[in-house]
């Protein structure tokens, strides 16, 4: 008999060993697919937080554009030439010039080392040649040239 309850126990040892490894799985399996689950509801979560997110950086960039135009508008109409006109004649009391005068002047390309005169540097091409000092009567010429 000492067998047989030996070999019943060794049955039931193997038997009770099959069944925790059973519920050792099952276990196993449910906390993997709950862990799955909670990852898919928290990504699902974010995304639409993203996608809230992402709707109103869309309607704030609207709204910017839709300024971005008014003030575009306001400038336009604040900076119209009748206008800037009108202030000036009325609020500053400026007129229009009846007539223009423009006097255009050549720039010196060489610099004659005459009487007076003397060459400063040469610039960093080498071609043009900087004026130090220049004899008076030259520059009373140029003036009563430009004023005639």
């Amino acid at each position: 008999m000492s067998s047989r309850s030996q070999k019943f126990k060794e049955k039931k040892h193997s038997s009770n060993m099959n069944i925790f490894i059973n519920y050792s799985l099952v276990l196993l399996f449910i906390f993997f697919f709950t862990s799955l689950t909670i990852l898919y509801i928290s990504n699902t979560i974010t995304l639409t937080e993203l996608g809230y997110q992402l709707i109103e950086l869309e309607n704030y960039k609207e709204d910017l554009i839709e300024d971005y135009k008014k003030l575009e508008f306001i400038v336009e109409n604040l900076s119209r030439i009748d206008r800037i006109e009108e202030i000036a004649c009325n609020h500053l009391g400026m007129t229009r010039a009846k007539e223009v005068n423009f006097v255009a002047s050549l720039p010196l390309v060489e610099v004659n080392s005459g009487i007076g005169s003397e060459i400063i540097s040469e610039n960093n091409e080498g071609k043009k040649t900087f004026l130090a000092m220049v004899n008076l009567d030259k520059i009373n010429q140029l003036i009563s040239s430009i004023l005639k």
